[in-house]
């Protein structure tokens, strides 16, 4: 083929082309005067003045969307509390689960066994356990859904990590500072520290204000708030009883108001089997005295120096990363004079910096200025957050003490 037919043919091409663009922009002709040699001139008749295209047959440029906003990252503490929130709202799942491994491993008994099983009704259990959980679940979503509200997350919001044993600590809290069942390990702590706060402040005219960290579910506070011309504030780290403790004062109208299974995966070191689907009904009291919960750190939510009449630390001193920090942030916030007052174990934390022995915590507070008041040393044996009919108790032998700001 010689070149010549080639260019013809190349044009031919663009003609057509340009045909497809423009087919409905009014009539177009093309006259095609082909002189050799070369240049190839095209003539266009009649041009419209402006070309006109059908939206359709014009490539419209690419609509970008308006860029995603992306959240505000949490702040440690929103952190800490939709996390307590998501573990809350996780109890079923885990616990169910937790059910089902005991199911299965029950399921792998020989056959000529499994009537005597069912004899003694143990095949049951796993069903009285599942529906016991939802139950305790019911309460447990009231209780994520009030702090969602209450500190202003969605209902879709959840944490990328959950802690289970934060709902397991507030069902074994609960029993101890709200239920009839805890009352005998309440007076054997709460007693002497009622007295010792009665002793020690009888001499302060007027208001008696009193700090009270590591608050848990807060029944010492209102305790001590129930006594005349008390002011209690407290302080809680532990979102999960913060949370709790927020909707069992904001959300409860008469005692025994609510009810939770706590015991439905403790099946080891039961004396009866239907101990294991124990009820704990609860508050056997209305958190009804006035208590200022300030939720964060003892060691940074409290910039005022000598405000306290008395300081009160119960089960709290040994979960310190710092002892000396602690001790020194009670010498703080006393004011001159001012009593502090301790009870409980001295089980050391592997994050601790220092793992005293009593006699040590002692020597420090002494030389960080509060004169301990020897005669008041006393061991107390404590259990925590025990179940009454459980075969197995641990026992603290606990040191009680109170001492004076210099």
């Amino acid at each position: 083929m010689s070149r010549r037919v080639v260019r013809i043919l190349f044009l031919l091409v663009v003609v057509g082309v340009v045909a497809v663009l423009l087919p409905r922009s009014g009539p177009l002709s093309v006259n095609l005067n082909v002189n050799v040699p070369l240049p190839v001139t095209v003539h266009i008749d009649n041009p419209s003045p402006a070309l006109t295209f059908h939206s359709e047959n014009v490539l419209k440029p690419i609509q970008k969307s308006p860029p995603t906003l992306k959240p505000k990252p949490l702040s440690a503490k929103q952190h800490s509390i939709l996390s307590a929130i998501t573990s809350f709202s996780k109890y079923i799942d885990h616990t169910l689960n937790v059910i089902a491994v005991r199911k299965e491993r029950f399921e792998r008994l020989p056959a000529e066994q499994r009537p005597l099983a069912e004899a003694i009704g143990y095949n049951t259990h796993f069903e009285d356990a599942r529906m016991r959980a939802k139950y305790t679940m019911k309460f447990l979503d009231d209780v994520a859904d009030y702090a969602r509200e209450l500190y202003g997350f969605a209902p879709g919001d959840i944490a990328d990590k959950v802690y289970h044993e934060c709902v397991s600590d507030f069902l074994a809290h609960v029993g101890r500072d709200w239920s009839s069942e805890g009352s005998q390990e309440r007076a054997s702590i709460f007693s002497p520290i009622l007295d010792a706060l009665k002793d020690g402040l009888s001499g302060v005219k007027g208001e008696k204000k009193v700090l009270v960290p590591g608050f848990g579910l807060g029944r010492l506070a209102h305790e001590i708030a129930n006594e005349k011309d008390y002011s209690v504030d407290a302080c809680e780290l532990d979102y999960g009883s913060v949370i709790a403790y927020n909707y069992l004062v904001n959300r409860t109208m008469a005692t025994f108001e609510h009810t939770v299974y706590p015991y439905i995966t403790n099946w080891p070191f039961q004396r009866t089997a239907k101990g294991r689907f124990a009820p704990i009904r609860f508050p056997d009291m209305l958190p009804t005295s006035h208590v200022n919960l300030v939720e964060g750190d003892f060691l940074t939510e409290f910039p005022e120096s000598e405000k306290y009449d008395a300081v009160v630390t119960l089960f709290f001193i040994y979960v310190s990363e710092n002892i000396i920090d602690f001790l020194s942030n009670i010498h703080r916030l006393l004011k001159p004079g001012g009593l502090w007052v301790n009870l409980g174990p001295f089980k050391w934390g592997s994050f601790s910096q220092m793992q005293l022995s009593a006699e040590e915590v002692l020597d420090l507070a002494e030389r960080l200025g509060l004169r301990v008041d020897h005669d008041s040393k006393r061991s107390i044996d404590a259990v925590y957050a025990h179940q009454v009919d459980s075969l197995l108790k641990y026992t603290y032998v606990t040191q009680f003490w109170t001492a004076r700001k210099l």
